[in-house]
């Protein structure tokens, strides 16, 4: 393909998929999902690729003379920057894990008479239950994690095993 057939198609594309990227963007940003506005700006991304692409082989001159400006330069090497940031920073979800890791958190965490009172025993029941277990508890435990840890056990499945007995 010539060089004037791909510039009466990448520029185009380029634009198009521009206006496509800013404004699902721009409306993720603000938490506004109408229709398929994140499904298109996810998938259709790539005709923004495509469209670069192009762009820069027909324009590759006026684009490798970016590489000899200071400011040019500068700008490219901080987006450069933040593009390796933003995978490496843990993001919110990421921090929180899961929706059920983050359940499974607040019920390892929570003081052992509140765990008693969610799984619907008292303290001293549920205490039976995890030394019937062969678990040792003493009175500085004050979670299911921190009894878990003392006995070397995997917290998740301490958990699991509290929920699962019924009286």
């Amino acid at each position: 393909m010539d060089t004037a057939t791909l510039r009466r198609w990448a520029t185009p594309l380029t634009i198009g998929a521009f206006m496509l990227m800013s404004i699902t963007g721009i409306l993720m940003f603000f938490h506004i999902n109408p229709g398929i506005s994140k499904v298109a700006h996810e998938w259709l991304s790539w005709a923004m690729v495509i469209g670069v692409g192009l762009h820069l082989v027909t324009n590759w001159k006026m684009f490798a003379r970016y590489f000899s400006q200071k400011t040019a330069l500068g700008v490219i090497g901080f987006f450069a920057v933040l593009t390796v940031a933003s995978m490496l920073i843990p993001g919110e979800e990421e921090r929180r894990g899961p929706p059920g890791a983050q359940a499974s958190n607040v019920l390892m965490n929570a003081p052992l008479d509140k765990l008693a009172g969610i799984t619907g025993n008292t303290l001293e029941g549920l205490q039976a239950k995890l030394q019937a277990q062969g678990l040792k508890l003493d009175a500085t435990m004050v979670s299911l994690d921190a009894v878990a840890k003392q006995n070397q056990r995997n917290p998740v499945e301490v958990l699991n095993s509290v929920i699962a007995v019924k009286d």
